[in-house]
């Protein structure tokens, strides 16, 4: 592919390659030019598309140009899209071990794929992002969901901060971040939530219980899932979160939904309850082992 030819190409074959480059499982070092290229299109569809794809191709040379798209674009398409990219930079940071990589014995063995400085600039620029009043409160909110896969003392505050505004959306985003995070500190905020008359942050309660894990929330996601008064897209959503959490009870209530008259339901339950399988062998041969060691101890 001539890269530099893309930027002749229609809107809608840009959008098509960039979703093709999403759908790819083979890193592309050509991706990462077209991606570059695409950046820079003067439609803000085309430019939200490549830095969404970004979070595929999460590269230091990335980072800047995502800074400038944040703060400088036209677009609050793109600007949001960008500041979600940029979690990415947040995820990769988190998974790596900078205390392992700073010894001198492993400096020589291992290289973290983003730099320690790197992924500071990234976390403070989101934080800073988020205490800028001037900036709009999409942004803002982007930047706190960006954030919640870190559980430092600082983003807890922002979390905590964006928890207690008073625009709702704002609420829901820091509710997505709690479950991000998955700490046990926000388990009885999710759970209280769990129960709200807002519709948009009950659904968002129902998301963080399942990505958080929270097995205390289990009953209430049984009875919003079962329930056919319910809107069924929190419906599918506490089916899922049932899926993610696992256990004996929420098993049951999958299988059963797999029977469903709703062919959604169906689908869903069928997925979220291979999800929940999947770890169950895992778990149950961990236990035996642990068992089994326990005897020979005695």
């Amino acid at each position: 592919m001539e890269v530099e030819k893309v930027r002749q190409w229609s809107k809608l074959d840009k959008l098509r390659l960039l979703n093709a480059i999403d759908e790819s499982d083979e890193y592309n070092e050509e991706h990462l030019k077209v991606l570059g290229v695409l950046l820079e299109d003067d439609d803000p569809e085309v430019r939200a598309g490549a830095a969404m794809v970004i979070w595929n191709y999460p590269e230091v040379h990335f980072i800047d140009k995502l800074f400038d798209l944040a703060l400088n674009d036209p677009s609050q398409e793109v600007r949001s899209q960008a500041i979600k990219t940029l979690g990415r930079y947040i995820y990769e940071g988190l998974s790596n071990e900078y205390e392992l990589f700073s010894t001198s014995d492993a400096a020589d063995v291992f290289v973290p794929e983003l730099p320690l400085e790197d992924f500071l600039r990234v976390k403070n620029f989101l934080i800073n992002v988020f205490h800028n009043e001037s900036l709009p409160l999409e942004s803002r909110r982007c930047a706190v969901e960006a954030l919640g896969f870190l559980s430092e003392p600082e983003v807890v505050e922002v979390i905590e901060k964006a928890y207690q505004h008073p625009d709702i959306q704002m609420k829901v985003s820091a509710i997505f971040a709690m479950g991000r995070s998955g700490l046990e500190k926000w388990e009885p905020i999710i759970l209280r939530e769990l129960q709200s008359e807002v519709y948009d942050i009950r659904y968002e309660a129902v998301k963080a219980a399942g990505e958080a894990v929270i097995e205390n929330a289990v009953p209430y996601l049984i009875k919003i899932a079962l329930s056919q008064e319910e809107d069924k897209s929190l419906r599918l959503e506490a089916i899922w979160s049932l899926g993610l959490i696992g256990g004996e009870e929420a098993g049951k209530v999958l299988k059963s939904l797999r029977e469903d008259p709703d062919p959604d339901v169906r689908e869903v339950a069928e997925a979220a309850w291979e999800e929940c399988e999947i770890y169950k062998p895992i778990e149950d041969e961990w236990i035996d082992a642990l068992l089994e060691e326990f005897e020979e101890e005695e």
